[in-house]
């Protein structure tokens, strides 16, 4: 076990050190600049994402929180198993989270989709919606990025093919948003422009 231990976290090191730093920073502006505008923000993600995307969605609507703030407008489009499960049987599982954002997602909004792989048709699908309606696209993503990678505005490709490794790093990528989110919004100054 030792030896496991020993090389998952060397994995994890060296993954670390390669990070996409401008990237990450991208996406902490892009919410702050959702938030001054009063912008909706949409995470969803299949599987260990999913709940990623649910974790992500919980923290910046509860911990960015402080006086005189008002709250994310945000959304996990993971979290309604009815709806899901209806347009999944009766359109195709494929459609579970672009059909939710007809409607709903606007120009200016910012999706952030949550994918080891960055080919899941359904999250593809909800990208390629977003850019239909003139929002901002995100993935957070590991691989190569996938196909994901090319069409959104804002890809974080984690550089590793380990599925535990890159799920561990979106957990840390959406703690440092928060941390940052959550300094920023502090100032009064950032959140009344």
């Amino acid at each position: 076990m030792e030896v496991k231990i020993e090389s998952y976290l060397s994995e994890m090191q060296r993954t670390l050190a390669r990070l996409p730093r401008e990237a990450i920073a991208r996406l902490g502006q892009a919410l702050l600049r959702a938030y001054r505008n009063d912008k909706q923000v949409f995470t969803l993600g299949n599987g260990g994402s999913a709940s990623t995307a649910s974790h992500m969605a919980a923290d910046l609507a509860k911990n960015t929180i402080g006086p005189h703030t008002r709250r994310f407008r945000i959304v996990s489009l993971n979290e309604n198993a009815a709806i899901m499960t209806a347009i999944a049987n009766d359109l195709g599982y494929e459609f579970v989270f672009s059909e939710q954002l007809i409607e709903v997602i606007c120009p200016g909004d910012l999706l952030i989709a949550v994918s080891a792989s960055g080919n899941s048709p359904n999250v593809l699908q909800a990208i390629r919606r977003a850019r239909a309606q003139s929002a901002l696209t995100c993935a957070v993503l590991g691989f190569d990025g996938g196909e994901a990678a090319t069409l959104v505005d804002i890809p974080i490709v984690i550089p590793s093919d380990n599925y535990g490794i890159v799920e561990d790093v979106h957990l840390m990528i959406n703690h440092m948003l928060v941390e940052y989110l959550r300094e920023h919004l502090a100032n009064p100054r950032v959140w009344t422009v």
